[in-house]
């Protein structure tokens, strides 16, 4: 199994795990801090799937609003934006979707996202 960190800034840290084995092309683990947002994409292409390993997050699937505590898990139909909240420090999980899938933004979502991560400490 190969980890590699994609991302470190101010609202925390994203490693990516790849492997023949998991049988889906990569997990995403997000370190968010309290108060940051992720996401504002869609993928067309797969479903995607969030769990919530520690903290809690507010995360917005589609039209729905979902506070998330760690253990809480929710599927994600292709095709729908998404984003999400931490409500205080977090780490979050995500498969099911590519990696060229997940360069693709919901370009509302992603300003939601945008704002949210400007005004956040």
């Amino acid at each position: 199994m190969k980890s590699e960190s994609i991302q470190t800034d101010k609202r925390g840290r994203i490693i990516s795990v790849k492997d023949d084995e998991l049988g889906c092309p990569e997990i995403v683990i997000f370190f968010t801090k309290d108060g940051f947002a992720r996401g504002g994409c869609v993928h067309n292409l797969n479903d995607e799937y969030c769990s919530v390993i520690s903290g809690k997050v507010e995360y917005v699937v589609g039209e729905e609003l979902k506070i998330m505590w760690a253990g809480d898990s929710v599927k994600i139909p292709k095709g729908t934006p998404h984003y999400f909240v931490s409500l205080g420090d977090s780490v979050a999980i995500e498969w099911g979707a590519t990696e060229e899938e997940k360069k693709v933004k919901h370009t509302e979502y992603r300003q939601i996202v945008d704002r949210i991560n400007d005004t956040s400490n």
